[in-house]
């Protein structure tokens, strides 16, 4: 049995499939990604942003003392921009520090690796007799 993490065996589509239906088809066949996930998340806060946009947009009638909840458009605009960069940005800086400590982390697997193969060198065998087993082993270890 193949593990979740493997690459499954790809049974082809019908020829007649739509274009929609194939993207949707290669969609759900894609298993390590974050893209199901993400459209369980976004969805109902799509369908919120669209009730909460039909809802201002459609309610003309403030009253005549009343004041809209925002006071402009503009207002709402800069709000939602300053949120979104702020998320973007925070987003960004947390992705670049993962990056690092991977590729520190990368480094480090590297210099230990590097570390334990040095010792395996310095300590074969120096007899003649047996050069040829120790050039195997080395070019094998290295490689």
């Amino acid at each position: 049995r193949r593990p979740n993490w493997a690459p499954q065996p790809v049974r082809r589509p019908a020829d007649s499939m739509s274009c929609r239906s194939f993207i949707m088809w290669v969609f759900s066949r894609i298993r390590a990604s974050v893209a199901p996930k993400s459209v369980r998340w976004a969805a109902p806060c799509a369908i919120f942003a669209v009730i909460v946009h039909k809802t201002l947009h459609d309610w003309t009638d403030w009253g005549s003392n009343l004041e809209p909840p925002l006071s402009s458009d503009s207002t709402m605009w800069t709000l939602f921009s300053s949120i979104l960069g702020f998320l973007v940005v925070f987003r960004a800086q947390l992705s670049y520090a993962r990056y690092w400590e991977g590729i520190t982390l990368v480094e480090r697997a590297c210099a230990v690796w590097m570390n334990g193969v040095s010792n395996l060198f310095a300590f074969v065998s120096a007899d003649p007799k047996k050069q040829q087993e120790v050039n195997d082993f080395q070019h094998i270890t290295a490689r």
